[in-house]
């Protein structure tokens, strides 16, 4: 038995790599929200230049395609947070039916049948599969030790001079990916929990919150016993553009997806993918928007 799922994508670039990720996603009866950044809705660069024309091509009469208010979304801003907590409460909003939330990017794409990946996020129930690094196991150059405040402009986060002091009421210890799989229930308790507006406070002034507000939420939470691994394929440093050379990797892991995916660095990738998981491959452009970057 599999369950229905919520879908958030956030694109920024390469509508044709959406494209592919959109042709594995077509259960009607899931529900998908896309936010596009406002920067590459406003074609502030210009190989990003009617992006939001051509998404809203590759999604025309799909019913269970909603969007998210375009943001202003910057490396290490809270924006990146708030959007992610914004799509959440969107998603509840929408259909009560769904049980899973799943996060992706624009050129993330399933490396199993969408379908067997559904029936595993049924079956793990309430498992909240989210990336855990401590603090503790980290290069003593990593971010996140350094504790840097930060300010958020529309066009940038800016890191600021000093070190913040570790939170008091709650522990900030874990970092990790901001690629989640959620269930409903964390969901439900996430957008109403005074927790989360104890850690927003804190955390919409700190370096890189992305990587930090959902292994906090779940490690202070009342879900802290069902923290899992969070079934991503990506490769660091980078992330790194996968390549044929990553697909023996790729089939002997258990993730349910990879990121990220270019078809203008490699195609035949994506090819020997969708045959595999049974997907109908996506175009190499998209017209009516700007090619690959």
């Amino acid at each position: 038995m599999q369950g229905r799922v919520a879908w958030f994508i956030m694109v920024h670039h390469k509508p044709e790599q959406l494209a592919w990720l959109l042709n594995t996603l077509t259960d009607p009866a899931d529900t998908i929200i896309i936010h596009v950044d406002a920067k590459s809705r406003l074609g502030l660069k210009r190989d990003r230049r009617g992006l939001m024309k051509a998404v809203r091509a590759l999604t025309a009469g799909r019913s269970n395609v909603h969007f998210l208010r375009s943001r202003f979304t910057n490396w290490g801003g809270w924006s990146l947070s708030r959007t992610l907590l914004d799509a959440i409460a969107l998603a509840l909003g929408l259909d009560p039916d769904w049980t899973h939330f799943v996060n992706l990017s624009g050129q993330c794409y399933p490396l199993k049948p969408v379908d067997l990946i559904k029936k595993e996020m049924a079956e793990s129930g309430e498992a909240v599969m989210v990336e855990m690094r401590s603090f503790e196991s980290l290069p003593a150059d990593d971010w996140h030790l350094n504790w840097h405040p930060m300010l958020e402009l529309p066009p940038r986060a800016l890191k600021l001079p000093g070190r913040r002091r570790p939170p008091r009421d709650f522990a900030l210890t874990h970092k990790g990916s901001q690629w989640v799989v959620l269930p409903r229930a964390f969901c439900d308790w996430v957008v109403t929990a005074n927790l989360t507006r104890r850690v927003a406070a804190y955390l919409r002034h700190l370096l890189l919150s992305d990587e930090l507000i959902m292994q906090t939420l779940a490690s202070n939470g009342p879900f802290r016993d069902r923290i899992r691994p969070y079934r991503r394929h990506i490769v660091w440093p980078g992330p790194k553009t996968l390549t044929m050379q990553d697909l023996p990797a790729i089939r002997e892991g258990n993730a349910w997806f990879g990121r990220k995916f270019d078809l203008t660095t490699d195609v035949t990738i994506l090819n020997a993918l969708a045959e595999e998981i049974g997907a109908i491959p996506g175009p190499r452009t998209v017209n009516g928007g700007p090619g690959g970057s």
